[in-house]
């Protein structure tokens, strides 16, 4: 009696959450490749763009999901299979037919990128990883100046960015005028009068040429613009920055306090 062939067992394919990012970028890229993708263009069987682009996809489910695995098995037609009336039987349709056959397999593929993106995405999240948490991780890795963070730091973390960058000017404006001396002036009238080239309370260097006015008044232009910029539209009407927009003002008002602590005082 002849043995019976074992069946072939699929494992599950085994994905980091190192790779998961990297694997995310070429979806992305294979996604954009899809939506671009004009129909209209084939006109008979085999169409050499459309071949190029199931290779691509071939190669991208094989990189994530090798083969010999459940999910190489399970997205492999669904994602790559764009012509496969034309595969089959060469010519067994007519040109609108085939094209509205192509357009119904191409969003089935997209749909299937984005379904497994999103679970790549969602296991980022609950691994403390993804897009919500980026900004979070990357505060905490600052080395913020005290007097910043102590302003901002808190608001920031309860997501109340807007505030936590008006609070962070606020901090910078009061640390200036404690350094310069100057306590009966604000914003922009104390960052001039703090850092005028012509007669600083605080300086950046010796001001013996041009060279270091310039520098000097470059430095007078960066502060008053934190308040005229990032201060005063915050304190006078309602704004919402982004966690990643509000990360980046923090940080250069944090460089324009150590950098307020570093300039030698007249």
């Amino acid at each position: 009696m002849a043995r019976q062939q074992k069946k072939e067992e699929f494992r599950p394919a085994a994905i980091s959450i190192e790779e998961m990012p990297l694997f995310i970028e070429k979806i992305n890229r294979r996604l954009a490749d899809l939506s671009k993708f004009d129909v209209n263009q084939i006109n008979g069987s085999f169409d050499p763009n459309l071949k190029a682009l199931e290779t691509k996809l071939l190669t991208l489910i094989g990189r994530v999901y090798p083969v010999g695995t459940i999910e190489n098995e399970q997205f492999k037609s669904k994602v790559c299979e764009l012509d496969y009336v034309s595969w089959v039987i060469p010519d067994s349709t007519s040109t609108p037919d085939k094209r509205r056959r192509i357009k119904a397999n191409i969003d089935l593929s997209i749909a299937q990128l984005n379904s497994i993106k999103e679970g790549f995405e969602e296991e980022l999240e609950d691994a403390g990883r993804g897009k919500s948490t980026r900004p979070l991780r990357a505060y905490e890795a600052l080395e913020l100046h005290p007097e910043i963070e102590r302003a901002a730091g808190q608001l920031f973390r309860d997501g109340h960015y807007s505030n936590a960058v008006e609070d962070a000017v606020k901090a910078l404006n009061a640390l200036i005028r404690l350094r310069s001396g100057i306590d009966d002036k604000d914003g922009v009238t104390l960052m001039q009068e703090a850092f005028s080239a012509n007669a600083p309370k605080l300086k950046f260097n010796d001001l013996n040429d041009k060279s270091d006015t310039n520098e000097q008044k470059g430095f007078m232009d960066l502060y008053c613009g934190a308040v005229t910029g990032l201060r005063n539209p915050r304190a006078h009407k309602i704004l919402t920055d982004s966690s990643e927009e509000a990360l980046e003002f923090i940080s250069f008002i944090s460089l324009l306090a150590k950098l307020c602590d570093k300039a030698q005082k007249l």
